[in-house]
């Protein structure tokens, strides 16, 4: 199916690895020009030139999310590059332990909201602005399944900061929608990326003698029997993110979930 993204610019934070460079690779298939932004110069450098044997320009900016200075720099630089924003993905985020707390201090609560929450917001605050000068644009976010259901205890951090995403998602689209852009969100779950791995070490020996039996426990809980891919996420955003196949969708939470949650 042809998107009719080509030649479009996209923004894709935290995309070196994992989910992230899945969504950049299936954007870059369709045509797009990625900027995309992480914070280990050696996995930006890999996904750069992954993109760009696409055909495509790509942007590799090393920035730490968490971190105001380097989210104003990073949208600053993609527009000094590209002249345009036409794509956010709000992918950035991280420190899904089980291991938080109600009683736990505020710093604790803070580091996660730093990570999980703020940069979606100080991103889209930003990348707003250009896309109302250019007519229009498209937000998706990338929440979890976490932030919906609870999957397990000792998450409320976490969990609390994606529902907060699923939120913004629906006051944005509201909100956003005189500007011409539209804002859609995806929920992964236990799609097979490093974050998920180190996750699946902190559920041993509970779930199993190792990794691999973590994750067999993990997919009989799911209606399709197997981990999810990178690029399984990247398609559905790559969707959402055309006008021209997805122009009457916004204001959405698609599941990427392997039927997890078995609702949409």
């Amino acid at each position: 199916m042809d998107l009719e993204l080509k030649g479009k610019v996209a923004l894709v934070t935290g995309g070196s690895q994992g989910i992230g460079k899945g969504i950049c690779t299936e954007l870059a298939r369709e045509g797009v020009h990625v900027a995309l932004c992480a914070r280990k110069p050696g996995p930006l450098a890999e996904t750069k030139r992954e993109i760009e044997a696409l055909g495509v320009k790509s942007l590799a900016l090393e920035a730490d999310v968490t971190n105001k200075s380097d989210i104003e720099r990073t949208v600053q630089k993609t527009l000094d590059t590209f002249g345009r924003i036409d794509i956010l993905v709000n992918n950035a985020g991280g420190d899904a332990a089980n291991s938080h707390w109600v009683d736990d201090p505020d710093d604790v609560w803070e580091k996660n909201y730093n990570i999980n929450l703020w940069p979606c917001i100080r991103f889209t605050r930003l990348a707003v602005k250009a896309m109302k000068a250019q007519g229009g644009g498209n937000i998706v976010n990338v929440s979890s399944v976490g932030g919906k259901i609870v999957s397990w205890p000792g998450t409320s951090d976490y969990s609390s900061a994606k529902a907060a995403i699923l939120m913004l998602t629906l006051t944005w689209s509201v909100d956003l929608a005189p500007n011409n852009i539209r804002v859609n969100c995806v929920n992964p779950a236990l799609i097979r990326t490093p974050l998920w791995e180190e996750l699946a070490k902190s559920f041993v020996p509970q779930l199993g003698k190792n990794v691999e039996e973590v994750f067999k426990s993990f997919t009989e809980r799911l209606t399709v029997k197997r981990t999810g891919k990178p690029e399984e996420v990247g398609w559905v955003v790559a969707f959402l993110a055309s006008n021209a196949r997805a122009g009457f969708i916004t204001g959405q939470c698609w599941n990427v979930d392997g039927g997890y949650i078995r609702t949409i």
